[in-house]
C-alpha cells in the first residue's frame, strides 16, 4: 500500500536569512513593453498545439449537481457530504506495459484497487487553497493480460469558492469530481491511455461486502454521471477550480483560442544554495548563454527549509505557468510558490505552496495563474540540469486598437497600464481578475468592458461572457446572484452595442432582456424602492454599509435600477419593441420619483454622503443639474481631500465617481484626484491596477496592507478588471469620445485638455479609426479629427466667449452655443479628416 500526503505550506522562515523587499518594485521593462505579448504577430494558438483530452469528470447521479440548480453563495462546508462514493470499471489489456502509471484527481481522499489489490490510499491536506489534487501511482505489478477491474472508494474534494450558473462550474468547485487515467509510461511522461473516466462507469453511494474484488457484481449499480471531457468546456476552466490539475498527464486547461509564448525572467534574485549548490542561475534569463542552470543535492531528497531556492521576476504582472525543461538524467521535484508582489510569493502566495515532478529530460507546468515572482525550490533529484525555466503565458490574442498620449506622461502610462489589465482579465472568458477570483462578474465588467471596448474592439470574447452571465431563458435570478449586477448587465450590454452596434447580437438578447427587466421589478415594493425581496447579495462596493442588506447598499442599488432602466429602455426601442419600452419607461419615471421622494436628503439635496451612492445618482439621471452643485457640497466635493478616509473606495466604483465628477464640470478636480488615486498605485510600483486601493494605506508592505472582498492582505489581487476605468475615463473626458449611437453611428465628441498642453488617441469603430488630435493655441484647443464613414459626429468646441466663430477646415461653418456660452457645438456628417478652431 502507497500513501501520499500532498504538500502543504510550510512557508515560514523558509527565506529567514534573506532579505525581502517589502515594498513593490517599479516595472524593469519599456511602457511598449509592459504587455509581452503585444508585439507578437502570429501568435501560437492553443488549438493547433494541443488536442484536448478524452477523459471525463465523473461522479454518482445520486449526489450530482442538477442542471437547473441556481447560483448559491451557500457553499458545501468542509466537512458537509463527506461519505463515501464507490466507482468501478471493467477493462482488457492485451499485454501488460512495462511501466504503468495511474492517476486520480478530484477526491479529497482515496482507496485504490486493481484486481482486488489495493494499489494506494491518498489524502488531500485540506489547508491547501488548491481544491483538486493529482495522486499518481505505479500500478504495473498489479495489473495482467486480458480482464482487469478498477474499484475506487472516494471523498468528495474540498473544492474552492466559486460562484456561477453553470451546473459544471458549480460541481466543479464543491470537488464533487473524480478523474481517472491510466497512462502506459512512467510517471510524469504521457503516453498512450490504457483506461480513461467517463459515463460508462459504474458509480454508486452505497456498495456491499466485497465491492473492491474483481468478481463483484456491480450490474445494478447505476452509470456514473459525467461533466464531460475535462478540457471540454470554457465552465470547467473558471474559478481556479482546476488548478491542482498541472500535475496531470497532457493536461493544459485552456480554451482553444487563447496563446502561449514563453517569458523569460529578467532578473533571478536570492540566489540560495542551501544544502546544495546553484550553479550559472543568469542563464535563466537567457536561452543563447552556452551554459545550463544546475542544481546539486547531497541527496535525494533533501527538505524544503534547507533546499537550493531562487526567486525569479518577471518584470510585470503575468498570467501564465511555469514551464520547466530538463536536461538530468534523473527525476526532479521542485516546490512552487508565485506571488504578484515578492511578499505575497514569501509570504502568503494564493496558491499555496505546490510540488512539481519534472521527469527525466522531460519537462512540466506548473499551475496556472497571475504572478510577477516564482519562488522554485528544489527538493528532490541530485545533480540536476535545466535547459530552461521560464513564464509560459496565456494569453488572448487580440490587437492594441485604441490609444492614448498627452504631454503628462504618468497620464500616459495610466492608460496603458489599464488596457494591460484588461488584457489580462481576458482569458476564459473576461474574468474579474486572473488571479482571484478567474471567474465572471458583471459588475467587473461593467467597467473592463468600457475598457475593453475603446482598447480592443473585441467581439468574440466580449459577447461570450454577456451572454453567459445572463444565462440561458427563462431569467430565474440576477446575474450573479446581485441586483446591481443585473443593472450592470444592462448597462454594459448598452454600452457594447453603441461601440459595436451588432443588432443580431442585441436580439438574441431580446426575451431575456424582457425577462431580466421584469424579474427586478420583482425586487420593488409598493413604493417602487428596491427591497431586496428575493433576499440576493445587495452589493454596491466594498466598503463599509455598501455591500450587504443596509439601507445605504439598497439606496445605491436603487439607482443602480434606474441608471439599468433607462438603458433597457433604450435597448428596447432600438430593437422596435413597441410593448415593452415603454411599459419599462414608465416603471422608470416611477423610480425616478421614489428615489427623490424617500432616499433624497431633503436637507442638503443629496443622497447622503457617500461618493459612490452620489455618483450614480448623478449617472443614472436620478439627479438633474440643478442638484448638482449641492451634490459636489454635500459629498463629491471632498473626492481627494480627505488624507484618512475610513469610507473607503475601490478602484471599481471609483471609475463612476470620476465620470460623475466630469459630467458635473469639475474635471480639473477630477484629474487631480486620479493622479493621486491611479497614480498612487503607479507611484507604488503597480504593472497592473489593484483590486482595492487608498493613497494613505501603508507604503511599506503595499500589498499587505490592501483591502478588498471584506479582507485585506495578500489574497487582494494586483490586476483586476473592473480597476481600469482611468483608460476610458481619458478616451470619454480629454479625447472626449462618447458614442450615442450603435456602432459609432452617432457620437459626441467634447474634447478637454484640462491642464494639458496636447493629448491625441484614437477609438476603433465599425467602420475605421476615429482619431482625435488636441493642442493649446494662444487661450483656445486646435482639433484634429480623423472621423471615419457612416458616423455622424457633434463636436463640441471649447470658446473663450460665445459670439467666436469655428472653422473647420479654414472654413467657417455654423454652430450652435452650448455651456452658458463655453462651448459651440458643430456636425460632421461625412468621413474625412478635419482641422477645427475657434476664432
Amino acid at each position: 500500500m502507497k500513501k501520499r500526503v500532498c504538500l502543504g505550506i510550510s512557508i515560514a522562515a523558509t527565506f529567514s536569512t534573506l532579505a525581502i523587499a517589502q515594498a513593490l518594485k517599479p516595472a524593469e521593462i519599456p511602457l511598449d513593453q509592459l504587455d509581452p505579448t503585444r508585439s507578437i504577430t502570429q501568435p501560437q494558438l492553443e488549438s493547433a498545439t494541443h488536442k484536448q483530452l478524452p477523459e471525463e469528470y465523473i461522479w454518482t447521479q445520486q449526489d450530482a449537481v442538477k442542471s437547473d440548480a441556481l447560483l448559491t453563495y451557500e457553499g458545501l462546508k468542509e466537512n458537509e457530504e463527506t461519505g463515501p462514493h464507490f466507482f468501478r470499471r471493467e477493462f482488457d489489456l492485451g499485454d501488460v506495459p512495462a511501466a504503468a502509471t495511474l492517476y486520480l484527481a478530484g477526491p479529497r481522499s482515496v482507496r485504490v484497487f486493481v484486481n482486488g489489490q489495493q494499489v494506494g490510499q491518498f489524502q488531500s491536506n485540506l489547508d491547501s487553497p488548491i481544491g483538486v489534487h493529482v495522486f499518481p501511482m505505479d500500478v504495473t505489478r498489479a495489473l495482467h493480460a486480458g480482464k482487469n477491474v478498477i474499484a475506487i472508494e472516494a471523498v468528495r474534494g474540498g473544492g474552492v469558492n466559486g460562484f456561477n450558473n453553470s451546473r459544471l462550474t458549480v460541481q466543479l468547485t464543491m470537488g464533487k469530481i473524480l478523474a481517472v487515467k491510466l497512462v502506459s509510461a512512467p510517471r510524469g511522461v504521457n503516453g498512450p491511455a490504457l483506461l480513461i473516466s467517463d459515463k460508462s462507469w459504474k458509480a454508486s453511494m452505497s456498495a456491499g461486502n466485497g465491492w473492491q474484488n474483481a468478481g463483484f457484481d456491480d450490474k445494478s449499480w447505476p452509470s456514473a454521471d459525467s461533466l464531460g471531457p475535462i478540457e471540454g468546456h470554457i465552465d470547467l476552466l473558471q474559478w481556479n477550480a482546476d488548478a491542482g490539475m498541472y500535475d496531470w498527464p497532457g493536461y493544459d486547461g485552456i480554451s482553444s483560442f487563447l496563446a502561449q509564448a514563453p517569458l523569460l525572467p529578467v532578473s533571478v534574485e536570492h540566489v540560495y544554495g542551501g544544502v546544495g549548490t546553484i550553479q550559472n542561475a543568469d542563464a535563466l534569463k537567457s536561452n543563447s548563454s552556452g551554459s545550463e542552470f544546475s542544481v546539486d543535492l547531497p541527496s535525494a531528497q533533501v527538505d524544503n527549509t534547507d533546499a537550493p531556492q531562487i526567486i525569479l521576476d518577471f518584470g510585470r504582472n503575468t498570467n501564465g505557468r511555469l514551464h520547466f525543461v530538463s536536461d538530468s538524467d534523473s527525476a526532479a521535484t521542485v516546490t512552487v510558490q508565485y506571488g504578484e508582489s515578492d511578499a505575497e510569493a514569501l509570504k502568503q502566495p494564493y496558491l499555496g505552496e505546490n510540488a512539481l515532478y519534472i521527469p527525466p529530460h522531460g519537462s512540466a507546468f506548473a499551475p496556472k495563474s497571475t504572478f510577477r515572482y516564482a519562488i522554485i525550490r528544489f527538493v528532490g533529484g541530485q545533480k540536476l540540469r535545466f535547459k530552461s525555466i521560464d513564464n509560459d503565458l496565456i494569453y488572448y490574442p487580440v490587437k492594441y486598437q485604441g490609444s492614448f498620449e498627452s504631454s503628462d506622461p504618468k497620464l500616459n502610462l495610466m492608460w496603458t497600464i489599464g488596457a494591460y489589465t484588461a488584457h489580462l482579465c481576458m482569458q476564459d472568458d473576461i474574468w474579474d481578475a486572473p488571479k482571484r477570483d478567474r471567474g465572471r462578474w458583471m459588475g467587473d465588467l461593467d467597467v473592463s468592458g468600457r475598457t475593453i471596448n475603446d482598447s480592443f474592439y473585441d467581439h468574440f470574447l466580449m459577447e461570450d461572457t454577456l451572454d453567459r452571465l445572463m444565462g440561458p431563458a427563462p431569467i430565474r435570478q440576477h446575474v450573479n446572484g446581485i441586483a446591481g449586477y443585473s443593472a450592470f448587465w444592462i448597462t454594459g450590454e448598452a454600452e457594447y452595442y453603441r461601440h459595436m452596434g451588432d443588432k443580431k447580437q442585441l436580439m438574441s438578447f431580446h426575451d431575456r432582456l424582457v425577462d431580466l427587466m421584469h424579474y427586478m421589478e420583482t425586487e420593488l415594493d409598493n413604493r417602487n424602492l428596491y427591497a431586496n425581496n428575493h433576499k440576493s447579495w445587495p452589493f454596491v462596493d466594498w466598503s463599509q454599509e455598501l455591500n450587504g442588506d443596509t439601507p445605504e447598499a439598497r439606496r445605491g442599488t436603487q439607482l443602480e435600477f434606474i441608471a439599468a432602466f433607462a438603458q433597457g429602455v433604450y435597448l428596447l426601442n432600438e430593437m422596435g419593441d413597441k410593448v415593452n419600452a415603454p411599459l419599462f419607461a414608465k416603471k422608470l419615471d416611477d423610480l425616478k420619483a421614489a428615489a427623490k421622494k424617500y432616499l433624497l436628503d431633503k436637507q442638503t439635496n443629496s443622497y447622503g454622503d457617500r461618493w459612490q451612492v452620489n455618483a450614480m445618482a448623478v449617472l443614472s439621471g436620478a439627479a438633474d443639474p440643478s442638484q448638482y452643485d449641492d451634490i459636489w457640497k454635500a459629498s463629491l466635493g471632498s473626492v481627494g481631500k480627505i488624507k484618512y478616509n475610513a469610507l473607503i473606495i475601490t478602484p471599481y466604483y471609483n471609475y463612476y465617481v470620476i465620470s460623475a465628477m466630469a459630467k458635473m464640470g469639475h474635471r480639473a478636480e477630477t484629474l487631480d484626484w486620479i493622479r493621486q488615486y491611479w497614480g498612487g498605485m503607479v507611484d507604488e510600483g503597480a504593472t497592473s491596477f489593484w483590486e482595492g486601493y487608498d493613497p494613505s494605506w501603508y507604503k511599506d508592505d503595499a500589498h499587505g496592507s490592501l483591502q478588498a472582498d471584506n479582507m485585506s492582505g495578500y489574497r487582494v489581487s494586483l490586476a483586476h478588471g473592473w480597476s481600469s476605468g482611468v483608460t476610458p475615463w481619458l478616451m470619454e473626458e480629454v479625447l472626449g469620445i462618447h458614442a450615442t449611437g450603435p456602432g459609432f453611428s452617432t457620437v459626441d465628441i467634447r474634447p478637454d485638455l484640462i491642464d494639458l498642453a496636447w493629448a491625441k488617441g484614437g477609438e476603433p469603430t465599425p467602420h475605421g479609426m476615429l482619431n482625435v488630435s488636441l493642442k493649446k493655441e494662444g487661450q483656445g484647443t486646435a482639433i484634429s479629427l480623423d472621423l471615419p464613414s457612416q458616423t455622424e459626429a457633434r463636436i463640441s468646441v471649447p470658446v473663450t466667449n460665445a459670439g467666436a466663430q469655428i472653422t473647420v477646415n479654414s472654413k467657417t461653418t455654423q454652430s450652435e452655443s452650448a455651456e452658458n456660452g463655453t462651448r459651440a457645438v458643430v456636425t460632421i456628417k461625412e468621413a474625412g479628416h478635419y482641422e477645427i478652431a475657434a476664432q
